[in-house]
């Protein structure tokens, strides 16, 4: 009896001998490099190179990890694809784009063992080089309807967007628009675009019947802002009266024109604030 028992317990210490190491994952077991994130620019000028990055989970296997690259429009050109070398998670590669007449996104495009990232790009509109080639003023001669809201307004190919509060057009003797306040502050904005094409802002006029009118114009590119001009112009008394813009050599595409209407607290009626002969360039 004792020697079976010894046989056993010599088989069970021959079996389980000293705790061995765990074994190694077997290389099928380990989760292959995937493509985790692209990272590109946010923005650059049209014309320029944009620098772009794509990402693993993983460190890329010996034969290394290929990523196709597409993006989307003729404005920017990826190569067709990147590899990400053996050993490394990261791989850049440059993007090549073209100068823009307007601000334009375009979408980039990584993809890998079926796993897809993309990534936004802005070209923006480089002013360099630009220049208007003539005038326009907008009259607001197409205006029909005295004293009826003005949602948008459309005139040689540039738009007018009131903002706030409630803009009217005005058609008796002159055309124009304006907003009115009837006691404390109201602020009037309106908002102009050449459908995303650049252009120069000259002149506006403006006038009030009872105030003084604080005002700020903002013009901007691409986004990035071009000049910020504010004052206070003094009370016009009704007659319109011109504000010229102090950086006529700046190109945007986007113009904010705000209008302060600062009703005294004693006044006892309505004060009307207006906007007419908006002259751009383009």
């Amino acid at each position: 009896m004792w020697r079976v028992a010894s046989l056993c317990l010599l088989g069970a210490v021959m079996a389980c001998g000293e705790p061995s190491s765990p074994s190694s994952p077997s290389p099928s077991a380990i989760p292959p490099a995937a493509l985790s994130k692209l990272e590109v620019d946010p923005s650059v000028l049209g014309g320029q190179a944009a620098r772009a990055t794509v990402a693993l989970t993983a460190p890329a296997p010996p034969a290394g990890v290929a990523i196709s690259l597409t993006g989307s429009g003729t404005t920017a050109t990826v190569p067709a694809s990147v590899t990400v070398p053996a050993g490394a998670t990261t791989a850049t590669f440059d993007i090549t784009t073209t100068r823009v007449t307007i601000t334009t996104d375009v979408i980039i495009t990584a993809q890998a063992a079926g796993v897809r990232r993309t990534a936004s790009l802005r070209l923006r509109i480089d002013p360099a080089g630009l220049t208007p080639s003539a005038n326009y003023t907008i009259g607001f001669s197409r205006l029909r309807e005295n004293r009826v809201a003005v949602s948008t307004y459309e005139e040689l190919g540039f738009t007018i967007l009131p903002v706030v509060p409630e803009w009217v057009g005005i058609t008796a003797g002159s055309q124009y628009i304006q907003f009115s306040a009837s006691g404390g502050t109201v602020t009037g904005e309106i908002q102009i675009s050449a459908a995303g094409a650049p252009f120069w802002f000259r002149s506006v006029d403006l006038y009030s019947s009872v105030t003084r009118i604080p005002y700020v114009i903002e013009g901007s590119l691409s986004s990035e802002e071009m000049f910020t001009q504010l004052d206070v112009l003094g009370n016009t008394f009704g007659a319109f009266v011109r504000v010229v813009n102090a950086r006529p050599d700046l190109p945007v595409d986007l113009l904010v024109i705000r209008l302060s209407n600062p009703v005294p607290p004693a006044f006892n009626g309505t004060n009307p604030m207006g906007v007419d002969n908006i002259v751009l360039g383009r």
